[in-house]
């Protein structure tokens, strides 16, 4: 299968073709006529992981020196060359628009770590959700808060976008909480949301409490 006709074989949409050309053009390869020549199959493969709509080279694909992390070559539906991150023993993935791989693994790697302690307290941040949900807590939930999630960036633009929410930067409590039935990892903007508005970690827990105590005082009065 030639260059050409492989482009012509995964889509038949110019767009799509343009995309795919640009992925293979990305290879660190020999020349598009040498791969010609060569007859050398490239399997591109669409992949619409966490919300991103994108091609994947499966052929340009760099491992992390751990040989666990593994990074592919991928290009959006929006014309964007970005690495897909994905570790071996995680269910998802993460997109960053590092030229470098080995960048892009460092901050995949990053995040991950970042979310670790906040993956402890999800049975409170599920609580928190449905007091925003239930109008028994109020917070403005922001851009801010998005990028301070440890979430990609690509990923949460993605979501917005595919949401009709593209361009947002700020919305209400209750309609963050309503995004997170959807989409899970909106928790993490909850959190990152709620540490702005009320601090530290256990602000959480004890602002939870809080409402426990006074939910119990009015229930004995």
């Amino acid at each position: 299968m030639t260059f050409a006709s492989i482009i012509r074989h995964h889509h038949s949409r110019p767009h799509h073709r343009a995309l795919i050309a640009r992925l293979l053009m990305a290879r660190p390869m020999t020349s598009l006529i040498e791969r010609d020549l060569l007859g050398i199959t490239v399997p591109i493969q669409p992949d619409h992981s966490d919300w991103v709509r994108m091609w994947v080279d499966p052929d340009h694909k760099v491992y992390s020196d751990c040989g666990n992390i593994t990074a592919w070559r991928g290009v959006t539906w929006e014309g964007d060359l970005l690495w897909l991150v994905r570790h071996e023993n995680k269910l998802r993935g993460y997109h960053s628009r590092h030229t470098c791989p080995f960048s892009a693994i460092e901050e995949a790697q990053n995040a991950w770590q970042e979310r670790r302690p906040v993956r402890e307290h999800w049975p409170e941040i599920k609580v928190l959700a449905r007091d925003l949900f239930l109008g028994r807590q109020r917070m403005d939930v922001r851009t801010e808060d998005a990028h301070a999630s440890a979430l990609c960036t690509v990923g949460v633009e993605s979501f917005l976008a595919r949401v009709g929410l593209g361009g947002w930067r700020k919305c209400s409590g209750r309609t963050a909480a309503i995004l997170m039935l959807i989409e899970p990892q909106v928790g993490f903007v909850i959190f990152a949301a709620q540490e702005r508005v009320n601090g530290p970690l256990q602000s959480i827990l004890a602002g939870q409490r809080d409402l426990a105590n006074r939910t119990k005082s009015r229930q004995t009065v």
